[in-house]
């Protein structure tokens, strides 16, 4: 499974820059192309998006391999957009932290995503992430399928569509880990690897 970034934990103890401010100017270090640690928004999403697609490592991508690090990366924000959960009180709370990067590592490019998860919700995310991992493309293509043709539920949190999505995407098994927090909260971190 994949190794969980301990360094994350003390970046929101010591860190307090303006999460605006960090979007527009990603971290760089040799093969990363954008990163991103702090709470999500909307405005945030965007800039982010705006800064991988104009990053020269991205436009360099040939046209399929730069589809897929879009698409993933994509379903990467907008799961932890979804599904993070706050330090604070309520349902919109904007203080969720989470990270994203998406790092050119030999012929292959690392897509890494991570947020803090409610405990109760982690058996329910580890069994869609290990039934998208055991399943091979032509049963995702139909997983995805069922998911799409079905009738979403009053309480239901997610089919798990994002999941199967990104593993379309890839030709590598996800890589995922849980770190316990605290007693009502652990970090999820999933990698996605895609080929060039």
């Amino acid at each position: 499974m994949l190794q969980p970034d301990s360094s994350f934990f003390s970046y929101f103890v010591t860190e307090e820059q303006n999460s605006a401010e960090r979007a527009s100017t990603p971290m760089t270090d040799t093969g990363t192309i954008i990163e991103f640690k702090g709470p999500i928004s909307y405005r945030i999403i965007e800039r982010l998006l705006d800064k991988l697609r104009s990053a020269p490592e991205f436009l360099a991508m040939n046209k399929p391999t730069r589809k897929k690090v879009y698409g993933a990366f994509v379903e990467s924000i907008d799961n932890i957009y979804k599904y993070a959960a706050g330090s604070g009180t309520g349902e919109r709370n904007k203080n969720r932290p989470s990270l994203i990067s998406v790092k050119k590592q030999d012929d292959r490019y690392l897509i890494t995503a991570g947020n803090l998860i409610q405990n109760d919700d982690l058996e329910e995310f580890r069994f869609k992430l290990d039934r998208v991992r055991q399943l091979d493309r032509e049963n995702l293509k139909t997983l995805y399928e069922d998911i799409i043709n079905r009738e979403p539920g009053e309480d239901d949190k997610g089919a798990g569509l994002g999941l199967v999505t990104i593993a379309l995407k890839t030709e590598h098994k996800i890589k995922y880990s849980f770190t316990p927090v605290d007693s009502d909260h652990s970090f999820f971190e999933i990698q996605i690897i895609i080929n060039e």
